[in-house]
């Protein structure tokens, strides 16, 4: 029995040394390796408006998802599930670039804002959760996700666009 187990760990053994010869035969020798370049965030500022993105993704993606979240699942046909899937993907998206600040006069100054963080924040974990529930077809959680949207949306045009102005950019619906 003794036997059998110093056998048994000699194999180990073996095992783990070829595991490891395999490991650094892999990597080139230290005097070969390339030094990479640590990675750096660079701050990119669109030459947009935050207002532009709004209109011009936010607006059209969260109404339909408003507007779909309350159809009768029954009614709702694969091409509409699909412009949900696309609706949510791009509030998602969007809220990445509302983050960023923009060309806008009050651009600079809502991102460096706590509660407009916030609101983007709760935005995309809203949204987040609308694709999850519509990629399994689930109208309740839909509409759960949706007053998420609505909250966000109605909480930060109260704070940061109670007169909701448009600086002169519009999109027909």
């Amino acid at each position: 029995m003794r036997r059998k187990a110093l056998r048994s760990a000699a194999a180990w053994s073996v095992l783990a040394g070829l595991g490891a010869a395999l490991l650094s035969a892999c990597n080139p020798p230290a005097d070969q390796q390339v030094a990479r370049e640590p990675v750096v965030n660079v701050p990119f500022v669109p030459d947009i408006s935050i207002n532009e993105i709004m209109v011009g993704q936010v607006d059209h993606a969260a109404n339909q998802i408003l507007k779909l979240s309350m159809a009768d699942q029954a009614r709702l046909t694969i091409g509409d599930w699909q412009e949900l899937e696309h609706s949510a993907i791009q509030l998602i998206s969007s809220t990445s670039a509302i983050t960023m600040g923009g060309a806008g006069v009050n651009d600079a100054m809502w991102v460096a804002q706590i509660g407009w963080r916030d609101y983007t924040s709760q935005l995309n974990t809203a949204a987040t959760s609308a694709l999850r529930a519509i990629r399994s077809k689930d109208l309740p959680a839909l509409l759960s996700a949706a007053d998420g949207i609505r909250e966000s949306c109605d909480g930060c045009h109260q704070q940061y666009k109670p007169d909701t102005p448009t600086e002169g950019f519009y999109r027909a619906h």
